[in-house]
């Protein structure tokens, strides 16, 4: 797969800086954030490019360091904002963040000493509500006191607020870059305080903060205000919080009056839900909280959508990755594909619109190259890091971006985008020809080795995740085993959609490479002492001989003979890997095995959904239920049925009601809302080819804990179905009733296994 820019590549390699070699040791050899503590159970608003972490009282904390706040375009544009009353922090009681884009915080008074010093005011007798909603970018909150108690409650309001600008890179602590200037906040009198940061960008960054009614006494830092409630008295206090960024020369302005009604506000946003959820396929089951977590999953993701040149895509997790990712944002758009390819579509122009058009090794682009990260902040503009604007140190989003594109065609019948983005269909294919082996020997690589760890650029992109048995790291170049079958699916699902475009030829050799290449990675990847694929190829060929998950993924990409998927199967159902909440990333026999670690023994939701669908590839369909149960009990028992990015992989030990929590775990994150839905699509034996007219139902299955499975208005191309799934005896097997509501569709039912090798 190597050619003549394949040696233009290696010069430029060459001339890398030694500087820009220190920089991408600094960002891209750590794993997860360390610097903050867990951010798992913050309470999440969000509604497009803002969005904010708060306590379950709804304080951003002023004690640092947190990885709580105010976010926008990559920088934290509050890092502090309390409420006390009288001088002391109120009761938590309860809090609501179930829909994203409103929350509620519900509180009580502790026992106050009166502001005179004259008498006390007892506990639980003041509550205090606050409610928040985003609306056009700004964060409006309404504060509501109500007195409760016998007697005149007088009454002490303080918020105190603070920002450091902080690019997101430095918050995580991967980078110390020279700041720019914080400005003294400025006052207006009397109910508007702005904070300021001119960046090393030119770009000013300010948070305004406007009260209504208007404090009594208004700082830099803080607003108080002096209320008297009689029994049974109500007071409010609207707030908006306005971050905004503006590059030369720059307009005065940027804030918004606070919104004392929020109820219209939260009227248009629940419409807007509404239309999400109206225009996807609808399910219901026989177990309502199924029907729950289903609902949530497509909550989480409506909450995740984002606009980025008038496209959305899927962010990929809050609040570290709320941007626009290759592997991250094409996974999550192919995964909810039956809920209608709409997100898709766009996600693929927009993937396409930062496709690389050439060589550079900072930022590791090459012609053809998906990007792995986006981002907007100071560093970003600044190039003081590689993702400046677009990074792409990924080995696997540019085969996920074409595997999006075939599944999109498979489901919306749309020829005509395949057509448009056809030129970055064959940049893409070129790209693994002449860019992706970087030692001749047929596989898709990665290098970059620096003296403090090793840059991995699959999926599990920690720098210590790519390990050989004796606990140490892989040495590059590294070709991973399920990135090898990700381009055998590649091939084969490009060639079908060539084959739809009318260029037969050209498919035939794509077919053709990737039989050859089947037939390499089942002599060079397996291992009959480990009873599966080995995790990778490193220099020289060695093979990483570890149990990882990855193997699982091998399932999903389909390049496994039938005979050692049954071996794979069985071996990740043992202990060591299958951990009562799913399949670990790592075998807890292993030397570097880690339960608490981000890639070396936790558990991923999404990576197990991929093993979902790579073990109903295959026909091993008890399997492949027994883990989406352990999904299921995890999420069952989550805070609102949230799926989280990972959590630990201790062994499920009786009574216990949810696995152990990762501490700084996205959450939301894209490809975990995702998993659950994606693999009922697998477990449900969904096949489409709108092209063709026709939609597969292969072997359907329902869970133990559901009898029957309505899907209404099913979009396959221009048709929409609704299907019926029944469980009528003691197995796993259920019968499907049809009907074909609009539009013209063949729909075949298929009973026996299906061959691997033409599942696509």
């Amino acid at each position: 797969m190597a050619g003549r820019e394949g040696h233009e590549y290696a010069r430029v390699r060459r001339d890398l800086t030694h500087h820009q070699h220190r920089r991408k040791e600094q960002i891209l050899t750590q794993p997860a954030p360390s610097r903050v503590p867990k951010s798992t159970e913050a309470v999440v608003l969000k509604h497009g490019s803002v969005f904010m972490l708060t306590t379950r009282g709804g304080d951003i904390p002023w004690d640092l360091p947190h990885g709580m706040g105010l976010f926008f375009e990559d920088c934290r544009f509050l890092d502090g904002y309390i409420l006390l009353i009288n001088g002391q922090y109120p009761t938590t009681l309860s809090y609501m963040d179930a829909r994203g884009f409103e929350t509620y915080h519900d509180l009580a008074n502790p026992e106050l000493s009166a502001p005179d010093e004259k008498g006390t005011i007892p506990k639980e007798t003041i509550a205090i509500r606050r409610e928040r909603v985003i609306r056009n970018g700004v964060v409006h909150e309404l504060i509501r006191l109500h007195n409760y108690g016998r007697g005149l409650a007088p009454l002490k309001v303080e918020l105190h607020f603070r920002s450091s600008f902080e690019d997101i890179f430095i918050l995580k602590g991967f980078v110390q870059d020279p700041r720019g200037d914080l400005l003294p906040p400025r006052v207006h009198r009397p109910n508007r305080v702005e904070l300021r940061y001119m960046g090393r960008d030119h770009y000013l960054r300010t948070t305004s903060l406007v009260f209504d009614p208007p404090p009594d006494r208004l700082e830099a830092d803080a607003a108080f205000f002096e209320v008297e409630l009689g029994p049974g008295e109500e007071y409010r206090l609207a707030i908006s919080i306005a971050p905004r960024e503006q590059s030369p020369p720059h307009v005065a302005g940027g804030f918004a009056y606070p919104a004392r009604d929020h109820e219209h506000i939260r009227r248009k946003l629940r419409r807007m839900e509404s239309i999400w959820l109206d225009g996807a396929a609808r399910i219901e089951t026989s177990n309502p909280l199924f029907d729950n977590v289903l609902r949530r999953s497509l909550l989480d993701l409506h909450m995740l959508r984002s606009r980025l040149f008038g496209l959305r895509y899927f962010a990929a997790g809050v609040p570290w990755f709320v941007t626009l990712f290759g592997r991250d944002s094409a996974l999550a758009a192919m995964q909810t594909l039956p809920f209608g390819p709409a997100m898709a579509c766009q996600t693929l122009r927009l993937l396409a619109r930062f496709q690389a058009t050439t060589v550079d090794e900072y930022r590791d682009a090459q012609p053809g190259k998906i990007l792995h990260e986006l981002r907007t902040g100071e560093l970003a503009q600044t190039n003081s890091i590689p993702q400046s604007p677009a990074y792409y140190g990924s080995v696997d989003s540019t085969l996920l971006f074409l595997i999006l594109m075939a599944e999109y065609v498979n489901w919306s019948g749309d020829l005509d985008l395949a057509r448009e983005l056809r030129p970055n269909l064959d940049a893409a294919l070129g790209w693994v020809d002449n860019y992706a082996d970087h030692n001749g020997d047929g596989y898709i690589d990665y290098v970059g080795e620096y003296p403090n760890g090793l840059v991995n650029q699959g999926w599990k992109d920690s720098g210590n995740a790519i390990v050989n048995a004796d606990g140490s790291l892989a040495r590059p170049p590294i070709a991973l085993c399920e990135v090898q079958s990700y381009l055998f699916r590649t091939w084969r699902q490009v060639a079908h959609l060539l084959r739809a475009l009318g260029e037969h030829k050209r498919a035939d050799g794509l077919e053709r490479r990737a039989s050859e290449l089947r037939e390499r990675f089942n002599r060079d990847f397996w291992s009959d002492e480990l009873g599966c694929y080995v995790l990778a190829l490193q220099k020289g060929g060695v093979p990483a001989e570890v149990v990882a998950s990855n193997t699982g993924q091998v399932l999903w990409g389909g390049i496994a003979y039938p005979d050692r998927a049954t071996k794979v199967a069985q071996r990740l159902m043992e202990r060591d890997m299958f951990s009562g909440w799913g399949i670990r990333t790592l075998s807890s026999r292993e030397r570097a095995y880690n339960p608490i670690s981000y890639h070396l023994g936790s558990v991923w939701p999404h990576d197990n959904a991929l093993i979902i669908a790579g073990l109903r590839r295959y026909g091993h369909d008890e399997e492949a239920l027994r883990v989406y149960g352990a999904l299921f009990d995890a999420v069952a028992n989550m805070p609102d049925y949230r799926m989280p990015e990972l959590y630990c992989g201790y062994e499920r030990r009786e009574g216990e009601q949810h696995p152990v929590r990762y501490p700084v775990a996205c959450s939301p994150q894209a490809w975990a809302a995702s998993s659950m839905p994606f693999a009922l699509w697998n477990l449900l034996g969904l096949r489409a080819d709108a092209v063709g007219g026709h939609l597969r139902i292969i072997r359907p299955c329902l869970p133990a804990w559901v009898d029957w499975l309505e899907l209404r208005n099913l979009p396959v191309g221009q048709a929409h179905v609704d299907l019926r799934f029944e469980r009528t005896g003691p197995g796993s097997y259920a019968t499907v009733a049809v009907k074909v509501r609009e539009g013209r569709l063949h729909v075949e039912q298929v009973r026996e296994l299906v061959p691997p090798d033409v599942y696509t």
